[in-house]
């Protein structure tokens, strides 16, 4: 191990990303507990002061802080820089703001803030012009959101719609399936099933005298 002194601002931000790919790598949930124990294996450093670094390097949209099933995680925003997102006017955001919401999975639901927050670091934005307002373009397509049933509001929480399951007993999403003794089918085999010759008619036995 190596110890430092006093790293740079970006030594810290390098870092926790290398910490980060590292995890995924393993295919494990970049937690704190597991950012911190990646760092300490190369950088003699106390807990608090990598949590700290780590907050701050969040707070500046370096690491992306996203939380799955109650459980803070913490991603790489350069590898999700490829979403190309390209805003005017008129642009509806209301799949954007849902699929966020989605991927932001907060207990409790999203505020407006945390979606703009997580959309301008998960996505690269481009405006078509400098008089395009897009917190207000955001505000417009959330209240869309919630009026196409795209997601639920709760005062100033959003949060996924609940898609109803698929009801098998009415089969309204799978077609429905015949059973063996249905009427229809029984149809079907009679007039499949080759008929037996018609017995022939005894000749008749009268006698004319």
């Amino acid at each position: 191990m190596k110890d430092q002194e006093s790293p740079s601002h970006a030594s810290w931000n390098t870092w926790i990303l290398e910490a980060i790919r590292k995890i995924r790598s393993q295919k494990q949930r970049p937690s704190v507990e597991r950012i911190c124990h990646a760092i300490r294996q190369h950088h003699v450093f106390p807990q608090e002061v990598i949590v700290e670094n780590l907050e701050q390097a969040v707070k500046e949209g370096t690491v992306l802080k996203v939380f799955n099933k109650g459980q803070s995680s913490y991603k790489d925003p350069g590898g999700l820089q490829s979403r190309q997102l390209t805003i005017s006017k008129g642009t509806d955001l209301s799949k954007v703001i849902a699929k966020a919401i989605r991927e932001l999975d907060e207990k409790d639901g999203s505020t407006l803030k945390n979606i703009e927050k997580y959309i301008r670091q998960s996505h690269a934005l481009n405006l078509s012009s400098g008089e395009v307002d897009f917190r207000s373009l955001l505000r417009i397509s959330v209240k869309r959101a919630v009026a196409r049933g795209l997601v639920t509001q709760d005062g100033r929480l959003f949060r996924p719609a609940v898609r109803p399951p698929t009801n098998v007993s009415t089969g309204e999403k799978t077609p429905k399936q015949r059973s063996p003794g249905s009427p229809s089918k029984q149809r079907r085999q009679s007039d499949t099933r080759p008929q037996s010759p018609e017995t022939p008619k005894p000749a008749s036995s009268t006698i004319n005298i």
